[in-house]
């Protein structure tokens, strides 16, 4: 079968070089409708991104990379677009990513300048740029997306109910913390380095939302498990570098609930990317996303129904 969206990428790529003088191969997955190609040509080499204009939002990719590099973070230079089309040809940020950089000896330090990068995205003035919040309709319906694709079809109304009021409690949670600009998937896949400089991309899904979200996604991530002791470190190295006017204690639970929302949207999106469109490896992230959620469960009481709706 012709791959058309290929096609039309390639000769958006020969009209704008004005020859056929690359080489093009496929550059990396993504859990979304996009798509990445490296582009080699003479000693340059590019990312050329496909993004279904019908599915994916373009204008904000642009608008939220601007964003970032005005206020001196490293996200890929934008090269030439169409929008129309869904192409964007990107500047090539390299291969090595913040999971594959992480040894035992400079975990803790490569973790302190991703927090840095996060403290950074969070002071950005975003009041007049016209993003969304991150309010209760938003937080509910991913969270809604573990009964619909996550738990069983025969999930009994109780357990439904019962969930439903765990999503309110969470919701609460994260509109009640500072609300700050979130990149909303701040992972170690996420995360490139370049020359021990970090670079960040997949930032398109950014929100006004809590400043314990993109912590959550760093330190609680679904691909990569820190020991306890780490995450308290980095916990504290967030709270000393940001000087939040509340208690850690308070603090900490917020960043703990901020992750159980997160992780209960994960395993519903997760499951969908099997089912639907036929991305089976996620399943195998599963288990570690599952343990982060019953580790909340286990420590407070009013999630201690997840052990058994999980």
């Amino acid at each position: 079968m012709i791959d058309q969206r290929f096609v039309l990428l390639t000769n958006w790529l020969t009209n704008f070089f004005g020859d056929k003088n690359y080489v093009i191969n496929n550059a990396s997955d993504d859990a979304s409708f996009r798509r990445y190609f490296r582009v080699k040509r003479n000693n340059n080499t590019f990312i050329a991104m496909d993004a279904p204009p019908a599915k994916e939002d373009n204008n904000t990719f642009i608008k939220i990379a601007t964003l970032f590099r005005i206020n001196n973070l490293h996200t890929p230079k934008i090269i030439a677009s169409n929008l129309a089309q869904g192409f964007v040809l990107l500047e090539d940020l390299g291969n090595t990513t913040f999971l594959q950089a992480l040894n035992k000896n400079n975990r803790i330090n490569l973790y302190k300048k991703a927090i840095d990068e996060i403290i950074k995205i969070q002071i950005i003035d975003c009041k007049n740029n016209n993003l969304p919040y991150y309010d209760k309709i938003l937080l509910k319906s991913e969270m809604q997306l573990l009964i619909d694709w996550y738990l069983t079809k025969n999930t009994n109304n109780i357990h439904k109910q019962q969930l439903l009021n765990i999503f309110h409690i969470l919701s609460e949670n994260a509109i009640n913390s500072l609300q700050v600009l979130v990149h909303r998937d701040y992972h170690a896949r996420n995360i490139m380095i370049i020359k021990d400089k970090l670079a960040i991309i997949d930032f398109q899904d950014a929100v006004i939302g809590s400043n314990t979200y993109d912590l959550c996604s760093l330190l609680k991530d679904a691909y990569l498990e820190l020991s306890e002791n780490d995450i308290q470190t980095l916990l504290n190295y967030y709270y000393t570098q940001t000087n939040i006017d509340i208690e850690y204690s308070q603090f900490k639970k917020q960043f703990e609930l901020m992750g159980l929302q997160r992780h209960l949207k994960i395993l519903g999106i997760f499951k969908r990317l099997s089912i639907r469109d036929g991305k089976h490896q996620y399943l195998n992230d599963i288990p570690l996303v599952k343990k982060y959620a019953l580790q909340i469960a286990d420590k407070y009481p009013e999630f201690s129904v997840l052990k058994d709706i999980l």
